[in-house]
C-alpha cells in the first residue's frame, strides 16, 4: 500500500465521536480501544495513561502509514523522531503530526486541513470544552500561531512534499505552488534585524519587500504587519519587475537601542513564564553558543534550560552571585539584543557515555518490565531526592513506584501532561544520569 495523507486521514474521519471508557464513578478512565491494537503500547490502555499520540500511531498503522509516523505513546519522542530524519517545521501540511506545548510534549494529533490562519485536526483524548482533561476523539480549528501549538512533523509519503512550506496537498492529491511571501504580525520586543533573521535572509531583503519601512527600520511596533518570505532562506524573485535597491541604513548605536529591543521586564521570565520574550531570549542565547542548554530549541515556557543558558552567558561576562543568577535584567537582555560581551564558551569535554547510561529506549520501561536499566532509573531517582516514593528498592521490576518517582522529577522540570507521564523519554534519562 503506497503511503498518502489521503489514506491516513481516510481512517481518521469515522474514529471522530469515539469516547473512552468510564470509571464507576462516571469519570473518564483513559481506557480505550487504539493501544491494543499497536504493537508494543497496549500498557498505555492497561495503566489508564494518556493515549493521544498512540491514537496516532494506530491510525498509521491501520492506513498503511506506519513507516512514516513515529510508533510511540509519548509526544516528546515523536518530536524527536521527526527531527533525527529532518522533518520537522514550524508550518503546516495536510498528514501532518502536529504536537502541542513546552517542546511539544503535552499533546498530539493529526492535521487534516489548514488555511493562512488556522489548522484543522482530528485528535484523540482531547475534548471541545477547552479543558485538560480528554475524554475522546474530536475534530477541532486551532489558530496557527497559538502559542500552544509547538511545530509539526511531517511524514515521508509517497507522494507528498518533504517541507510543508516547498508545496501544499490537498486531499485528492492534487498540487498547489506555495505563495512566495507571506504576513506577519510584529509582536513586542521584535526588531526587522530580528524578523530578517528567522526568515534566514538580510534585512536588506525584508525592506526591499516593505518599502514603507526602508526609512524608519528602527520604528516598528507590536501590531504592525510585515511582509516576509513563505520559505525561509528563499528570496522572492518577481517575473515582472526588478527588486528596488534598499536605501542604506546606518546601524543603530547599542546606546541608542530601538524600542522594540526594550527589555520587557523580569516579570517576562522565570518559573512559570509563558511568552514570546522566552522564545526570544532562547534564541538569542543559542546564537551565542548556548544550544548544548536545549534539547528541542527555545520555546515560550520558561524552562531549566532556559535558566542554565542565562546562568552560563552571565558567567561568561564575569558576573557573579546574584549577577549570574539564570534570570536575566535590563543588563544581560541589553548584551543580547545588541551582540555585546563574550559568548557562552563551550562546555568542558564530558565524561564519554558508557553503555549502561546511554538511552536504552523506552521498552525497558512498562508495566511487566524487569531488567537492569529499571534498576539504574530508580537508583538515580533516589540520588535526586525521589526516594520517598519506594517502600522498597529500587529493583529491576518496574512498579508504580518508578513511574509515580518518574513522573514528580519531570514536573520538576516543568513538564506536563505527556511528557510527564512518569515514563522515562531520552530527555529525562539524560537528566538523571548526568
Amino acid at each position: 500500500m503506497s503511503t498518502s495523507p489521503a489514506a491516513i486521514i481516510a481512517v481518521a474521519v469515522p474514529e471522530v465521536g469515539y469516547h473512552e471508557g468510564r470509571n464507576a464513578n462516571g469519570s473518564w478512565n483513559n481506557r480505550e480501544k487504539y493501544a491494543a491494537e499497536v504493537p508494543g503500547q497496549a500498557w498505555v490502555s492497561d495503566d489508564g495513561e494518556p493515549w493521544c499520540a498512540v491514537f496516532v500511531s494506530w491510525l498509521a498503522l491501520k492506513s498503511g502509514n506506519a513507516d512514516v509516523y513515529p510508533r510511540t505513546a509519548s509526544c516528546s519522542i515523536g518530536v524527536a523522531w521527526f527531527r533525527t530524519r529532518d522533518r520537522f517545521s514550524e508550518y503546516p501540511s495536510v498528514g501532518a503530526q502536529v504536537f502541542f506545548g513546552s517542546g511539544g510534549g503535552s499533546h498530539t494529533g493529526l492535521v487534516v486541513d489548514y488555511d493562512e490562519n488556522t489548522i484543522t485536526t482530528i485528535e484523540g483524548n482531547t475534548n471541545d470544552n477547552g479543558s485538560a482533561e480528554g475524554d475522546g476523539v474530536y475534530r477541532k480549528v486551532r489558530r496557527r500561531r497559538d502559542a500552544y501549538v509547538y511545530g509539526y512533523g511531517h511524514p515521508d509519503f509517497a507522494q507528498g512534499p518533504r517541507r510543508a512550506v516547498e508545496a501544499r496537498w490537498v486531499l485528492d492529491g492534487t498540487q498547489a505552488p506555495a505563495p512566495a511571501t507571506k504576513s506577519v504580525t510584529v509582536r513586542a520586543g521584535q526588531t526587522l534585524a530580528g524578523i530578517a533573521a528567522a526568515a534566514g535572509v538580510a534585512l536588506s531583503v525584508i525592506l526591499s519587500l516593505n518599502p514603507p519601512l526602508a526609512s524608519h527600520p528602527d520604528v516598528i511596533q507590536p501590531g504592525d504587519v510585515v511582509t516576509v518570505p513563505a520559505v525561509p532562506g528563499q528570496v522572492p524573485t518577481s517575473p515582472t519587475a526588478p527588486t528596488p535597491a534598499p536605501t542604506p541604513v546606518p546601524a543603530p548605536q547599542p546606546s541608542t537601542p530601538a524600542p522594540a529591543s526594550s527589555f520587557p521586564g523580569t516579570d517576562e521570565f522565570g518559573p512559570g513564564a509563558d511568552n514570546s520574550f522566552v522564545t526570544r531570549l532562547g534564541e538569542m542565547l543559542i546564537k551565542r553558543g548556548g544550544g548544548r542548554f536545549y534539547s528541542v530549541g527555545a520555546g515560550p515556557r520558561w524552562s531549566d534550560a532556559d535558566r542554565q543558558a542565562v546562568a552560563a552567558f552571565q558567567a561568561a561576562q564575569g558576573w557573579s552571585g546574584a549577577d549570574a543568577d539564570g534570570i536575566p535584567g535590563p543588563t544581560t537582555w541589553a548584551f543580547l539584543v545588541t551582540d555585546q560581551g563574550r559568548d557562552i564558551p563551550a562546555a568542558a569535554p564530558s565524561k564519554p557515555a558508557s553503555a549502561p547510561t546511554a538511552w536504552p529506549g523506552d521498552r525497558y520501561f512498562h508495566a511487566g518490565a524487569v531488567n537492569s536499566y529499571v534498576t539504574r532509573l530508580g537508583q538515580a531517582l533516589v540520588r535526586h531526592g525521589y526516594g520517598t516514593y519506594y517502600k522498597q528498592g529500587p529493583g529491576p521490576t518496574w512498579t508504580d513506584a518508578d513511574r509515580r518517582a518518574t513522573a514528580a522529577f519531570q514536573r520538576s522540570q516543568g513538564w506536563h501532561g505527556s511528557a510527564a507521564d512518569g515514563y522515562p523519554g531520552p530527555e529525562t534519562w539524560r537528566r538523571l544520569m548526568g
